[in-house]
């Protein structure tokens, strides 16, 4: 298991189960609280109602996630380690492409997975653990870096790192646009097309 994912785990989820019928129940909690964080908002949400959709007791609920903020770290930490899985196999797809083409190539990616993934969005910056946080984007640059770096012809090592700070922050701006689709992947597209042009422009 990746360690951002454990050191995740660890924190919010202490009563990690071990037969299969309890991570059933993990699994449909994490799904009741990450479609109740979108649809009504982190705040808004009770754990009342997480446990009444999932079909549980609150007593269930409790049991392996002791607070909502515990659940709300869990949903992220679950996601970025999706996240992460995604940005590995991408970089055994994109080597040797060029770097324009890997641009292209990252926001695609990101765009399926905020659009696959809204819990992502809603959740990225809420208050919550800081060392596990802090070695998630470490770990996070550190893929993004490693695309570009990899690209033909490739990209000097400190603009593949300036890049993967850059990306990042650009993705924060359609985060800020969940539930506005249409704008969002426009938005996105955009974007795709500027640091796309960039590395044109800089390859020429």
């Amino acid at each position: 298991m990746n360690s951002v994912r454990r050191d995740a785990l660890s924190v919010a989820n202490p009563r990690a189960p071990q037969r299969k019928r309890g991570r059933e129940r993990v699994a449909a909690l994490m799904a009741s609280g990450a479609a109740l964080f979108v649809e009504k908002g982190f705040d808004a949400t009770t754990m009342t109602e997480i446990a009444a959709r999932a079909g549980a007791a609150i007593g269930t609920l409790y049991l392996f996630f002791p607070t909502k903020e515990a659940l709300a770290q869990a949903i992220l930490a679950e996601n970025a380690e999706g996240l992460s899985t995604q940005l590995d196999t991408l970089q055994e797809r994109a080597r040797g492409q060029p770097p324009a083409a890997i641009a292209d190539a990252l926001f695609e990616l990101l765009g399926d997975f905020l659009a696959t993934h809204p819990a992502y969005s809603a959740l990225l910056d809420l208050p919550g653990d800081e060392g596990w946080r802090r070695k998630m984007r470490a770990r996070r640059r550190e893929q993004i870096a490693a695309l570009f770096a990899q690209a033909e012809p490739p990209l000097p090592l400190g603009q593949a790192e300036r890049l993967a700070v850059i990306v990042p922050q650009l993705m924060r701006i359609p985060l800020a646009l969940i539930g506005e689709k249409r704008l969002r992947d426009g938005v996105l597209e955009e974007l795709r097309l500027m640091l796309a042009r960039h590395l044109q422009v800089g390859q020429g």
